[in-house]
C-alpha cells in the first residue's frame, strides 16, 4: 500500500510545482560567491569543456591558466568575475568543493625491510638510499633547521620550498600559479625563507619528511627511507578554497622542478579529504594522472585516510519501488558557515535515471516519531544544471524549511547537491526518501562539515517504520580524488611499535600489537569497487623528525 500511494503521488507531479533557476555550477560555489570578498580576491576553479576556448575565456576575465587537458582547465580567477566566466558557451561545468585538506624510525626501517634495500641484499644488485632522486613532500611545512634535513656542513637538503600559505611578496609567487612564496636552496641557506612547521599541526610535515628522507644526523639513529635524496617541499594551504586544485598545483610544481634537474621524483602527500566521487574521475585526480604519465621516473604516494573510527558516514543501497528513507540532521557548524542540512550525492547515470527522491520531516516525541510533512518528489532531470527550490510544509501548513537541489552531469556520472539552509527548527529529522530503481552513494558527517546520517534506531520510542529505514555503513571509507587513482600508491596504516623511551629517558607504552592494522586507518574500496588502499606501512608509534628546538 505504501508503494502504491507513493506512485499515485508521483503521478500527480506532471506539472512542476517548484522553482527552477538554470546555472552552470552547484550550491557549494554559489554560497562561496555569496560570502564577503576582498576587492582583488581570487579563487581556484577546475573547469570542464573545450580547453582551448576555456583558456581564452579565463584570460578575458583576467584569470591565470595553470594547467590544461583536452577537456579540463585549472585556473585562478578573480572572484568578482566568476559569474562572467560562467557565461562561456564552451563551459560544461565548474568543479568546486568546500572541502578542507586534512593531515592524515629505526624499527620502521626494519618492519618495512628498508634496511635490506639500503644494504643491497640479494636479489638487488646494489643498495638504494635515494641518491640522485628528488623526494617531494606536500604537507604542513618543514623545520628547515632540523639536522635531519641538512648535510654534514649544515647546508639545507631542500632544493626548492614553496609555501602556499604566504602571500606577503607577490614577486616571490611562482608562475604560473601566482600565489604563495618560493625559495631556492641559496635563499634557505641565507636564512631568507621564513617557513616553519607549525606546532599546532604536531610537526606533521617534518615527521612525514623525516620518515621519507631524514638522514639521521640529529641523533645518528632515526634515518628515513631515502636518506640521500634531495627534497622539494610544498606547504599546503589547507584552508584555500577549492583546496584540491592547489594540491594538483603542488604536484606539477615538484615534477617540473625535478624535470628541470633531470631527476626522477617521488611525491608523498599524507593529506586528503572525504568529499567527492571516490573514483578518481575528478579534475584534480585526472590532471595528476596525466602528470604521472607524462614522463618516466615519477610516482605519487598518498595516505588512505584516518576515517576508520568515524561513525558510519557512507550511505548506499539498491533503490526499489518500495520506498526507502534515511534521516539527516542539521549541522550548526557546517562548512557553509550557517546551520543547514547538506550532503552531496553521486551515482552513475544508468543507476539514477529511474530514481525518484524527495525530502520530508519527522520529529521525535515521547510517544513515537510522527511524520510532519513532505516536499515534492523529483527525478535528477528536474535539477540537471538547474537550481530547484521547494518549500517543505508540515501537514497542518506550517513552513519547515526550503529545500534546494542541484545536479550536474560529469561524464557518465551525476553529482547532486541536497540542501536545507537554516531550517526553521532543530527538532526535526529530515528524511531523504527514494523510490523507483537504481543506486547511489553519499558520504556525509558532521566531521566533514556536512550533515550527520542518523544511524541509531535503538533509542527511538515507538518508531514503527524501521523496515523502510536505510542505515549508513562502514564501506568505501578511502580518501577521495587522487587516493582513488590506479596510478597512485595509496597506503594504509599499521602499528609500528607499542613502546619507546622518550628524550627524558622515560618509557612510553601503548596498547595494541605491532604489525596490526590501526582501527583509524581508512579502508576501501573505491566507489566503483576497485581495491584501495594498495598497501599498508608503519604509521602509529613511528619515531621521526619533529620541529627542532636547537
Amino acid at each position: 500500500m505504501r508503494s502504491l500511494i507513493t506512485l499515485l503521488f508521483l503521478a500527480l507531479l506532471v506539472v512542476p510545482n517548484f522553482a527552477q533557476r538554470p546555472q552552470p555550477f552547484g550550491l557549494q560555489l554559489e554560497y562561496f560567491l555569496k560570502r564577503p570578498h576582498m576587492a582583488n580576491e581570487e579563487v581556484d576553479l577546475l573547469l570542464r569543456g573545450d580547453a582551448r576556448i576555456l583558456a581564452d575565456a579565463v584570460k578575458q576575465v583576467e584569470g591565470r591558466v595553470k594547467m590544461t587537458m583536452a577537456d579540463r582547465v585549472s585556473a585562478t580567477v578573480p572572484v568578482a568575475r566568476v559569474l562572467e566566466l560562467a557565461q562561456c558557451p564552451a563551459l560544461q561545468g565548474i568543479e568546486f568543493s568546500m572541502d578542507r585538506g586534512r593531515t592524515m624510525n629505526d624499527s620502521m626501517r626494519v618492519r618495512n625491510r628498508v634496511d635490506l634495500v639500503h644494504s643491497g641484499m640479494s636479489p638487488l644488485l646494489q643498495g638504494y638510499t635515494g641518491d640522485g632522486v628528488v623526494i617531494g613532500i606536500i604537507d604542513t611545512g618543514l623545520e628547515l633547521l632540523h639536522p635531519d634535513f641538512q648535510d654534514s656542513l649544515g647546508n639545507t637538503r631542500v632544493l626548492h620550498y614553496w609555501d602556499q600559505t604566504l602571500n606577503d611578496s607577490l614577486p616571490l609567487a611562482p608562475l604560473p600559479y601566482g600565489y604563495g612564496q618560493e625559495y631556492d636552496s641559496a635563499a634557505i641557506n641565507a636564512g631568507l625563507c621564513p617557513a616553519v612547521d607549525p606546532w599546532y599541526e604536531y610537526g606533521h610535515g617534518s615527521t612525514v619528511a623525516g620518515t621519507a628522507a631524514g638522514n639521521g644526523l640529529a641523533n645518528g639513529r632515526h634515518k628515513g627511507v631515502a636518506p640521500d635524496a634531495d627534497l622539494i617541499i610544498v606547504t599546503s594551504d589547507f584552508g584555500r578554497p577549492n583546496w584540491r586544485a592547489s594540491v594538483a598545483d603542488a604536484v606539477k610544481y615538484i615534477f617540473d622542478q625535478a624535470a628541470a634537474l633531470g631527476r626522477p621524483a617521488v611525491i608523498n602527500a599524507s593529506l586528503g579529504d572525504y568529499y567527492g566521487s571516490h573514483d578518481a574521475l575528478d579534475a584534480a585526480a585526472l590532471m595528476i594522472d596525466s602528470m604521472l604519465d607524462a614522463a618516466p621516473g615519477r610516482a605519487l604516494v598518498c595516505a588512505s585516510g584516518n576515517s576508520g573510527s568515524i561513525p558510519n558516514y557512507h550511505l548506499s543501497y539498491p533503490v526499489t519501488i518500495d520506498t526507502g528513507f534515511t534521516w539527516f540532521s542539521t549541522n550548526y557548524t557546517s562548512g557553509f558557515g550557517f546551520p543547514c542540512v547538506y550532503f552531496e550525492l553521486w551515482a552513475d547515470t544508468t543507476d539514477f535515471e529511474q530514481v525518484h527522491f524527495g525530502i520530508g520531516a519527522d520529529i521525535s516525541t515521547s510517544n513515537g516519531v510522527p511524520h510532519r510533512g513532505d516536499a515534492p518528489y523529483h527525478t535528477v532531470q528536474d535539477a540537471l544544471n538547474t537550481l530547484v527550490e521547494d518549500t517543505l510544509y508540515s501537514i497542518d501548513g506550517n513552513r519547515l524549511a526550503v529545500v534546494n537541489y542541484y545536479a550536474e552531469l560529469r561524464g557518465g556520472q551525476y553529482r547532486m547537491d541536497v540542501m536545507l539552509a537554516e531550517p526553521d527548527s532543530d527538532t526535526y529529522k529530515f528524511r531523504f526518501s527514494t523510490t523507483g530503481s537504481g543506486q547511489f552513494d553519499v558520504w556525509s558527517s558532521s566531521y566533514l562539515g556536512t550533515s550527520e546520517i542518523f544511524s541509531n534506531l535503538g533509542g527511538l520510542v515507538g518508531f514503527s517504520d524501521s523496515a523502510h529505514y536505510r542505515l549508513p555503513d562502514a564501506e568505501k571509507r578511502v580518501v577521495d580524488s587522487w587516493a582513488c587513482s590506479e596510478k597512485v600508491i595509496t597506503v594504509g596504516n599499521y602499528r609500528n611499535q607499542i613502546s619507546y623511551t622518550d628524550h627524558t629517558n622515560t618509557l612510553q607504552t601503548f596498547t595494541g600489537t605491532p604489525g596490526e592494522l590501526v582501527n583509524t586507518s581508512s579502508g576501501g574500496p573505491t566507489r566503483d569497487h576497485r581495491l584501495k588502499p594498495d598497501i599498508a606501512a608503519t604509521g602509529d608509534i613511528t619515531l621521526s623528525s619533529a620541529p627542532w628546538n636547537g
